[in-house]
């Protein structure tokens, strides 16, 4: 029938700049709609928009999220049914109404249509320069962060001590490491 229809018309964004679906290049939003980046998702740093296309939404929900209590709506991607973020429907608090009709999108899920045209051409022309650009791009997500005033409660809000920890046990792992070829190195007495 006529009904799953509407699900395969995706629309398109005439804009310089344009976030879409990070799996299936689904356009979302213009960057002009990008209204904050200190936001916090499920999975790290989120960008609040005012105005996304192509994502349906599921059942609204109560939500205590670090600014207090909100009825929120997940979003998925019309194109691949990613969950990419969440649809603020109603803030209780008076200084967070501002985000209603708003839509969070997960840094993780999304990707500048330029970075995915260019990981294309990129993937097609071999690896190396595949590696060069997921090192690039984790170290733009992580330029960007600033302290999130968003987050589902409870999450890890601190990335960066995240990582701290991660480095120490790899230095504690190749200190090791060595201190092993360095005996193994010696000659027996």
């Amino acid at each position: 029938g006529l009904g799953g229809m509407g699900r395969l018309f995706l629309r398109y964004i005439e804009a310089e700049s344009v976030h879409c679906c990070a799996l299936c290049a689904t356009h979302l939003a213009a960057h002009d709609q990008v209204v904050s980046r200190q936001f916090r998702g499920r999975h790290g740093d989120a960008w609040l928009f005012g105005d996304v296309i192509n994502v349906n939404d599921g059942p609204p929900e109560k939500r205590l999220l670090l600014t207090g209590l909100h009825v929120v709506a997940d979003i998925y991607c019309n194109g691949c049914d990613t969950r990419l973020g969440w649809k603020y429907v109603e803030a209780y608090e008076e200084q967070q109404k501002y985000k209603e009709g708003k839509f969070i999108l997960e840094m993780n899920r999304i990707l500048k249509e330029r970075d995915l045209r260019k990981r294309e051409a990129e993937a097609a022309g071999g690896g190396e320069a595949r590696h060069r650009l997921a090192a690039l791009e984790d170290e733009e997500m992580l330029t960007d962060g600033g302290e999130g005033t968003d987050d589902e409660a409870g999450q890890d809000s601190d990335p960066q001590a995240t990582r701290r920890a991660a480095q120490t046990a790899l230095q504690a792992m190749h200190g090791a490491a060595s201190e092993q070829w360095a005996a193994a190195e010696r000659p027996g007495g």
